[in-house]
């Protein structure tokens, strides 16, 4: 078996790549699915090539009745053995994302405050 590790160490990890994987983990998933997270489209769509080229995820058609069938994608063996040695940094990854959007909160709320408090100063001013 090529050595997955080494094909991901020595290069920073692409936004999202860890997010797409760790997704996958709970189970298969379409790529409408995988659009909840914060991420753009094409960005879903860029690491799912690359985790696919890489051999940690795959493709299965889900045939429907009477429709078009869905395209799913699911964790290889490969793609798993890659979460769990890398569970140290998914964990370390998962506090700073929670710690991030945290702080994209208040920066949201710091904004409004701020707004608030110019449009009051241009009416005492008036």
């Amino acid at each position: 078996m090529v050595n997955l590790i080494a094909k991901m160490e020595g290069q920073a990890a692409p936004k999202g790549l860890l997010d797409v994987l760790m997704m996958l983990e709970t189970g298969e998933k379409s790529f409408t699915e995988l659009k909840a997270l914060d991420l753009s489209p094409n960005t879903v769509l860029s690491r799912l090539r690359e985790v696919q080229e890489k051999g940690l995820v795959d493709q299965k058609l889900f045939p429907r009745k009477g429709r078009k069938s869905r395209i799913k994608y699911v964790l290889t063996k490969d793609g798993e053995e890659v979460l769990k040695t890398y569970a140290s940094i998914r964990e370390k990854y998962t506090e700073l994302r929670v710690e991030l959007q945290n702080l994209q909160e208040e920066v949201r709320k710091k904004e409004k405050e701020m707004k608030y408090l110019l449009s009051s100063a241009k009416e005492s001013a008036s």
